[in-house]
């Protein structure tokens, strides 16, 4: 498209629904939201990612998944639970960042919707689970902007959910201003507990758990399939074997939604895979009964969680009006009953649970833009924000490890606080700000999210150190450093998807490479068989690699330590072939 025809073709602002099992991809329509079909009749497409040795291309979607069974080793699904880690995917010889299989899913649907709808989609507001960290929701901006999207917001998935609650909600006035959104999706948990005031919906308190969800559900079933074959053939195959697990996991998937509308379901599964060059069959009954028994202990983690929620926002289960379920795993009726149990209220769905997140996004996007849809948000921060300090300083141990909180969760966001702290030694030059996010005192038990060191000027012990955060409503956090009294201060924008080494950047793609060449050296090491004389030269070199990338060696010396450990890499591969 040229410039020319792309300036005349009208943009649209989309609101996105990055999913753990399935994303989807709304706008506004003459000020209402509306889900776009990405996949033929179905607005639901699976986050699922998969490369094609034959033709090269990276596929998305449903084709993705039908590829899944076949070619396990080179397709990847709930990704979504990988955000924010150090870790690399694996699609077939191609490696891939969580943030790039994302970005693959993201791309897909501002493609697909730009194709159906006419329109130019450049820019979105993208969700997030309530509890992700800072490390997530950077990570997610980094999949967006990899996806070739400006992304405007990222906005927490009830929030997002809430904000569609005056299309769909009942009329009547609510006996309590207060509603509750449960969100139970694929990977995640969130829930989050909303006053409204006429227009204006304000977050009270978030809780969640970004390691629950449809997925884990699933599993359970899964190992009823796997103790089931073992018992029939005595065959264990509950560690090694991929290709199986993908079968099986497809199955529980079917039969969790089954059991939804059925009070039992009889599993039959022909051939799921042949030992000793015999097939062997999946033949069981599963009732709802034992399906709600094997889950239970999950559901109560999302209750727990409720509770704390409540307590967080000074309330109780009776001053909640109503629950808005949100996510496909809340048509399980155990978690409805549960909910109705809890808060004896009737449980139902208002809107599609798969999409309302997705719609609150596109009417985010119009808040942004200044559509007039009357709605007023105020959100909370999802965990405590604060530095690592002596405070309690183990002498024996010589230990510093008291979280010092700056912001407080459930603090109403955008937030600017600001804490004083004090020089240990006189004439000290430097202090180490470590920034963690978390709820125990103990820094090691929470989670690190930067840090970065702060040259001060001389001068006697005791002298006060100012530490500003700033949470904006993305969620990021913006931290400035100051040595009062000396017009001394630095100001630092924490990002995990750059790495600073001796105030050097590395982009992300070279950090991509040089992860890498590190993973892929380590792996080869760990390799039996290898030669002692090419073992003994890859580790010294190899070492001596990691130990300049650590104290940030000039980058001539980088690269030919770096050439020099791929020519060895290279060597003891060919011992392999």
């Amino acid at each position: 498209m040229t410039k020319d025809k792309e300036k005349s073709v009208k943009e649209i602002i989309c609101g996105i629904d990055l999913g753990t099992t399935n994303s989807c991809i709304s706008y506004l329509k003459d000020g209402k939201p509306v889900v776009v079909s990405v996949e033929g009749t179905s607005a639901i497409m699976p986050s699922v990612v998969s490369y094609d040795e034959k033709t090269k291309q990276i596929i998305v979607g449903k084709e993705a998944l039908n590829r899944l069974a076949a070619f396990p080793h080179h397709t990847v699904r709930s990704i979504k639970r990988l955000m924010g880690k150090d870790t690399k995917v694996h699609l077939g010889k191609q490696v891939y960042s969580p943030e790039e299989v994302s970005s693959f899913i993201l791309q897909s649907l501002a493609e697909k919707a730009a194709n159906i709808t006419g329109a130019l989609i450049k820019k979105a507001v993208i969700t997030v689970p309530a509890y992700f960290n800072d490390a997530q929701r950077r990570a997610t901006i980094a999949a967006g902007e990899l996806a070739g999207l400006e992304v405007l917001r990222i906005i927490n998935e009830p929030t997002a959910a809430s904000l569609i609650y005056d299309y769909v909600s009942k009329k009547e006035q609510l006996s309590t201003p207060y509603i509750l959104v449960y969100d139970l999706g694929g990977g995640t948990f969130d829930v989050s507990i909303l006053e409204i005031k006429g227009e204006i919906k304000e977050v009270l308190a978030s809780c969640g758990d970004t390691a629950l969800g449809g997925d884990d559900f699933d599993e359970r079933l899964v190992d009823l399939f796997l103790r089931n074959i073992k018992e029939k053939t005595g065959l264990d195959f509950t560690t090694d074997n991929r290709v199986l697990h993908v079968r099986l996991k497809d199955i529980a998937e079917r039969t969790k939604i089954s059991l939804s509308d059925n009070p039992y379901i009889v599993v039959k599964e022909a051939s799921i895979l042949t030992h000793n060059g015999e097939p062997i069959n999946l033949d069981i009954e599963v009732t709802r009964k034992e399906y709600e028994e094997m889950i239970a202990d999950l559901v109560n983690k999302t209750v727990e969680k409720v509770k704390e929620a409540l307590t967080e926002a000074h309330l109780t289960s009776r001053d909640i009006a109503e629950v808005l379920l949100v996510g496909g795993s809340t048509r399980t009726p155990m978690v409805q009953e549960v909910l109705a149990g809890m808060f004896d209220i009737p449980m139902y769905h208002s809107v599609d649970p798969d999409l309302c997140v997705s719609l609150g996004a596109a009417v985010q996007s119009g808040l942004i833009t200044g559509e007039p849809l009357g709605h007023i948000l105020l959100d909370v921060t999802a965990h405590s924000l604060g530095v690592k300090t002596a405070d309690n300083f183990d002498y024996v141990t010589g230990d510093a490890d008291y979280f010092s909180v700056i912001i407080k969760r459930n603090t109403k966001v955008p937030v600017r606080r600001a804490e004083l702290y004090f020089t240990m030694v006189n004439e000290q030059e430097a202090v180490k700000v470590e920034v963690y996010q978390g709820e125990s005192y103990s820094c090691k038990e929470n989670t690190l999210i930067g840090d970065f060191i702060f040259k001060l000027q001389p001068s006697p012990t005791g002298s006060p150190i100012v530490t500003e955060f700033s949470y904006d409503k993305e969620g990021i956090v913006h931290v400035l450093v100051e040595q009062k009294g000396y017009n001394n201060h630095k100001e630092v924008t924490l990002d995990v998807r750059t790495r600073k080494v001796k105030d050097k950047e590395i982009s992300t793609d070279d950090q991509r490479i040089l992860n890498y060449i590190v993973e892929k050296y380590r792996q080869m090491l760990n390799k039996d068989g290898l030669s002692e004389g090419v073992k003994n030269d890859l580790l010294a070199i190899g070492q001596e690699y990691e130990e300049a990338l650590r104290t940030g060696k000039p980058d001539d010396i980088i690269d030919d330590l770096e050439a020099r450990l791929l020519e060895k890499i290279e060597e003891a591969e060919e011992e392999f072939e």
